[in-house]
């Protein structure tokens, strides 16, 4: 069994297990859902099967997700959408909504910039000297708190297909980098690898798991 197809299951028999009762999901309206499809090759490229499930996973995203948009920016319902149904994309085969949204539970906001945001950070050389710096970015996935997006850079990935790459060492795809990044913290820091199920593809331990999945990517 493949390591996709070991985590696939582990993630469904997960979702079983959160299973709760929850309000009614909308219905997302047609005439939105196909304009965010037309909007992106990738995502109209689905089979109408995965498509529907993009669209229920999308739903219930929406339902459990707050929007703000930074900067006087207006969050309308046709931005959430776009956002939402990249941000699912990465859990479409990860079994049924309520389960697979799950992964993200850990954070309920969403912040929308305009343009890319600039960010305060700090380093320490080799001498242990702190430097405090600048840094444009496009997006960033907070562990344990909200992810923050640039409108804009969502915007560059419009009409573009999954075989599209960034450039200058940036994400082709702001909204999946910064999702893919929210599964990999559930275990701690942005490491590269995700929580893994005890006896992961056979391991004997939690250390085992990871040497496998690391090997597995190199």
């Amino acid at each position: 069994m493949s390591l996709w197809q070991q985590m696939g299951r582990w993630v469904r028999r997960l979702g079983r297990r959160a299973r709760s009762t929850v309000s009614p999901v909308p219905e997302i309206p047609a005439p939105l859902w196909l304009s965010t499809l037309a909007a992106y090759p990738f995502l109209a490229s689905l089979t109408l099967e995965e498509q529907s499930k993009l669209r229920a996973l999308a739903a219930v995203f929406l339902q459990r997700k707050r929007f703000h948009g930074a900067h006087g920016l207006q969050v309308s319902d046709a931005m959430a959408l776009e956002i939402a149904a990249q941000a699912c994309l990465p859990l479409l085969h990860w079994g049924e909504p309520q389960g697979a949204l799950s992964w993200y539970d850990d954070f309920v906001g969403i912040v929308v910039h305009p343009g890319d945001a600039v960010a305060r950070r700090q380093s320490m050389d080799e001498a242990g000297v702190i430097h405090d710096y600048d840094e444009v970015i496009m997006g960033e996935a907070m562990h344990g708190g909200p992810v923050m997006l640039s409108w804009q850079a969502i915007g560059a990935g419009r009409g573009q297909h999954a075989s599209h790459h960034g450039h200058g060492g940036q994400p082709a795809n702001v909204v999946i980098h910064e999702f893919a990044h929210k599964i990999d913290m559930r275990n701690g820091g942005a490491d590269g690898c995700p929580p893994l199920p005890p006896g992961f593809m056979g391991s004997d331990s939690a250390r085992q798991a990871r040497e496998i999945w690391q090997a597995a990517w190199a």
